[in-house]
């Protein structure tokens, strides 16, 4: 007697457990509570607002409008042809789709997308940077990019009578013309000697107040990069209408297949593009670094604690004791040869090439160098080979296509 009623009340647990996963499949949800916690995790709407306590100008509209100005400025070069849209175009999604940055000369990393720039960590392939307005100092003074002096661009702007004027109601009262007109052309702290020596012949006043007009300028560049928000994709909307119990055809079986994948902790997806953003923050070799030519983030360890426009220097507004990621980053230079920053998959179908160099020129490509121990172990690498096939490989570059920005 008690076996039939346990087995009745097996099967009826069966027909309701089936019904349930027949009710989920119909409204678009074939996951399980872990699968979909996983899926949820992922989504736009997870994003939290971008902020920056070292830069007390993100958000202030004056701040975006000068930054806008500045960002398309190609005055803004030592050659007058080079504004910072050259390698971060709109129409490319704030990319330029080139192997590697083309500028007053020829860089040796690919340009990353702008799009969501304001929510990372740390900035450029190797983290140089703890802050985007200090990043965006970075490409002004590099003489393969913009190649402007920062006593050039201080003159340019704090003399220029639109940009002083807008200057001086978002920063204050810059120094008096006449100063600024006295200061040396060509003043660097870092360069030739010839640009060392006239950079240490001013006074420390006055490389205080060019240091400061330079540091202004990068945080009013950030607060207009900072609203460049990533934008909604397929996989967002899918998210959006599952949990409002839609039943949505927006991604087909090809592209769930994917998504399973992408989540299956066996293919090692997640452990580095987690998020709203798909990335950890980090760093890890993944067999692409060049040993005695590019080591990525073992080379700038010293480079980015010490840099002047960082959390702990002179012209942060943040508390010392808030810049917590410079206390506590890896520093073993060991663990990080060959590491690069994690790229953000937002978008990633628009931004071809891929990788730190631009070496892969198709996603299919990037699947490929994940699937070949050779390619992995070429360097030293923080993972293992993936295995797919040719049907997996199908579905998984499906998905990511599904993270393209929807335009409006």
């Amino acid at each position: 007697m008690r076996t039939a009623v346990a087995l009745t009340c097996f099967l009826i647990l069966s027909l309701s457990l089936s019904s349930c996963a027949e009710q989920d499949k119909a409204a678009g949800h074939p996951w399980t509570p872990s699968e979909w916690s996983l899926i949820q995790s992922l989504s736009l709407e997870n994003l939290p607002a971008a902020t920056d306590s070292s830069n007390r100008y993100l958000n202030n509209p004056q701040a975006i409008q000068l930054g806008s100005e500045l960002f398309f400025d190609k005055r803004l070069s030592a050659n007058g042809q080079v504004s910072c849209a050259s390698c971060h175009q709109p129409e490319k999604f704030f990319s330029d789709g080139l192997t590697t940055a083309q500028a007053i000369g020829s860089g040796t990393r690919n340009t990353p997308s702008l799009l969501g720039a304001a929510w990372n960590q740390w900035f450029f392939w190797d983290g140089r940077k703890d802050s985007l307005w200090s990043q965006a100092l970075a490409p002004l003074e590099d003489p393969k990019e913009h190649n402007i002096a920062r006593t050039d661009l201080a003159k340019l702007v704090l003399i220029d009578a639109d940009y002083r004027q807008k200057y001086q109601a978002l920063f204050g009262s810059p120094p008096p013309l006449a100063d600024i007109q006295a200061w040396p052309v060509d003043a660097r702290p870092s360069g030739s000697i010839e640009q060392m020596k006239t950079w240490k012949a001013l006074s420390d006043q006055q490389r205080k107040a060019i240091d400061t007009s330079f540091a202004n300028l990068g945080k009013s560049i950030a607060a207009y990069v900072s609203t460049l928000k990533p934008v909604s994709t397929r996989f967002d909307q899918y998210v959006s209408e599952v949990k409002a119990g839609k039943n949505t055809h927006l991604l087909n079986n090809t592209e769930l297949a994917g998504l399973r994948l992408f989540i299956d902790p066996k293919q090692q997806c997640l452990n580095c593009h987690s998020g709203p953003l798909f990335t950890n923050q980090s760093f890890h070799s993944i067999g692409t670094g060049e040993m005695g030519k590019d080591t990525g983030r073992a080379a700038i360890i010293d480079q980015v604690r010490f840099d002047r426009f960082n959390c702990w220097g002179d012209f942060s507004d943040a508390p010392k004791e808030s810049c917590t990621k410079l206390q506590y980053m890896q520093r073993n230079r060991h663990q990080l040869i060959g590491a690069y920053k994690t790229p953000s998959l937002r978008n990633v179908g628009n931004t071809a090439p891929y990788f730190h160099n631009g070496s892969k020129l198709s996603l299919a490509d990037v699947l490929d160098h994940y699937m070949n121990a050779k390619d992995i172990q070429a360097g030293r690498a923080d993972l293992k080979p993936i295995s797919l096939t040719s049907t997996e490989k199908t579905a998984l570059l499906a998905f990511l296509q599904t993270l393209n920005a929807v335009q409006p």
